[in-house]
């Protein structure tokens, strides 16, 4: 049985050690990057989709700090939504609140103003489901079942433009 020599040992460790120390820096820089792509994920999910998901669908009576809370999302955090949500979203929400018989809903002018933003409650949604599906493969969940895409609270108004 031949052993190496001690200087040629003392060589080997001093080639490998840089490259243990390089693989350990790159899976570091990989965790790192993933953690930080989870948080932005979730703030995504938490202060942009899930809010303005709420907002357009029809789970409950529309009031002017729900108007008011719509507003600001499109304008202070639209730098949260996908590029998709992006192209299509106006600068300030188009609606107005009118009471009905037993509910309120957001109100637009004109029928082509009520498919517009229907268009974008649907890309929105889209975005919402690719956001959360990407957010679950990066926390681990193998299994999940994704929540049903709800019924938009917007409608024509009756009433006509105020001017």
């Amino acid at each position: 049985m031949v052993f190496p020599s001690i200087p040629l040992l003392r060589l080997a460790i001093q080639l490998v050690a840089p490259c243990v120390a390089l693989l350990i820096a790159l899976l570091s820089m990989v965790d790192s990057y993933l953690d930080r792509r989870r948080v932005f994920l979730n703030k995504r999910l938490e202060e942009f989709y899930i809010p303005l998901i709420r907002e357009f669908s029809g789970e409950h009576p529309k009031t002017q700090e729900r108007w008011d809370t719509v507003e600001e999302i499109m304008t202070s955090k639209r730098h949260l939504c996908g590029s998709k949500v992006a192209a299509r979203l106006p600068q300030h929400f188009e609606a107005t609140i009118e009471r009905a018989p037993h509910y309120e809903r957001y109100y637009l002018f004109t029928e082509d103003d009520v498919n517009k933003w229907r268009k974008i409650a649907d890309t929105l949604w889209e975005e919402y489901i690719d956001t959360l599906k990407e957010y679950y493969k990066l926390v681990g969940v193998e299994e999940y079942t994704l929540p049903e895409k709800p019924e938009w609270a917007f409608k024509k108004s009756i009433r006509g433009k105020i001017y």
